[in-house]
C-alpha cells in the first residue's frame, strides 16, 4: 500500500521524464528530407563524376585560356588606387564530388508583392495571412529602400511580405509545392534550361489563381479580400546553375527542354 508521500513521489517521478510539449519528435523527418539523404545525395554524387585525367584536361584548357586572354587583353588596364562600383569576383573552384559535399537546399523563401499596399497598407495583412496559411510561419513585412516617383512610392512604405524557410518547414512547403501544386497548373510546364542565377538558385513565379491549388488554402480561399500572386526563391549550395539544376530535378522540380524545329521531310 503506497502512502500519500510515496503516492507522490511515484507521480512526481513519473511526470517529471515526460513533460507536455506541442512539438514535433525529435526523430521526424520530412519525405523529401528522407530522399535526399538516402537515395539523391548519392546519385548525384555518381552522375557528377569525373574522371581525374578529364579533370586535368579541362582545367588545363582553362588556365590556358585565361592566359590568352589576359595577354590580348586591350585598352587601358584599371587603376588599382581608384575604387570601382562594380567588382566582379572569380567564381569558386568546382571541388571533387563527394558524399559530404554534394549540393542541397539551404534555404527556401517565399515572397508576395502586394501593389495595393501603395494605396492602402491594410491590403497587407492579406498576404501576412495568406503566407501564414502556405509556410506555416509569420511573415515579415519589407519596406521600400528608396524612393519612387511614377509608382508613388516613398522610403518605407511596406509594400510586400516575405517569409524565410529552412530544415524539415521547408521540406514540407517544397513537397506540398512540386507534388500538388504544379502537377494542377494546366498552363505551367516547368523552368527554362537557362534559368538561375549562375550560382544555383532558381526563382519559381507563380500568378494569383496558383496559391488556391494548396491544400491549406482551398477551406479558406473565399476568406481572403485580396489574392494575389507569389515567388518562391530556392537556394541551394551548388556552385553552377547545372548543379542546381541537378538537384531540382531531382527532388522533382520540371524543367522545359528546348524543342527543336519539326524537318519539312523525313530522312531515312
Amino acid at each position: 500500500m503506497f502512502g500519500m508521500q510515496g503516492l507522490r513521489r511515484v507521480v512526481i517521478g513519473a511526470g517529471a521524464g515526460r513533460l507536455f510539449t506541442t512539438s514535433a519528435a525529435q526523430g521526424y523527418q520530412a519525405r523529401l528530407n528522407q530522399f535526399y539523404h538516402n537515395t539523391l545525395r548519392d546519385d548525384m554524387m555518381i552522375l557528377q563524376y569525373v574522371p581525374p585525367s578529364v579533370r586535368a584536361r579541362t582545367e588545363a584548357a582553362e588556365e590556358a585560356r585565361m592566359k590568352e586572354f589576359k595577354e590580348n587583353m586591350t585598352g587601358t588596364p584599371p587603376n588599382p588606387l581608384k575604387k570601382h562600383k562594380v567588382v566582379r569576383r572569380a567564381k569558386p573552384k568546382i571541388p571533387e564530388p563527394t558524399a559530404h559535399n554534394s549540393p542541397y537546399v539551404d534555404k527556401v523563401t517565399v515572397h508576395i508583392r502586394c501593389k495595393e499596399a501603395l494605396k492602402n497598407k491594410h491590403h497587407l495583412l492579406s498576404a501576412m495571412m495568406a503566407l501564414q496559411v502556405l509556410t506555416g510561419k509569420r511573415g515579415e513585412v519589407i519596406k521600400a529602400k528608396n524612393d519612387a516617383a511614377p509608382w508613388k512610392l516613398r522610403k518605407g512604405m511596406p509594400i510586400s511580405a516575405k517569409v524565410e524557410l529552412t530544415g524539415d518547414s521547408m521540406y514540407e512547403f517544397l513537397d506540398k509545392l512540386i507534388e500538388v501544386v504544379l502537377p494542377r497548373m494546366k498552363e505551367y510546364n516547368g523552368l527554362l534550361m537557362d534559368s538561375g542565377d549562375g550560382a544555383g538558385n532558381f526563382t519559381l513565379g507563380f500568378d494569383s489563381s496558383a496559391i488556391g491549388l494548396f491544400p491549406e488554402m482551398e477551406m479558406v480561399y473565399d476568406m481572403f479580400p485580396l489574392i494575389t500572386g507569389f515567388y518562391v526563391n530556392i537556394k541551394t549550395t551548388a556552385l553552377r546553375n547545372p548543379s542546381g539544376r541537378l538537384l531540382l530535378s531531382g527532388l522533382g522540380v520540371p524543367f522545359l527542354h528546348a524543342r527543336k524545329p519539326k524537318s519539312e521531310g523525313y530522312e531515312l
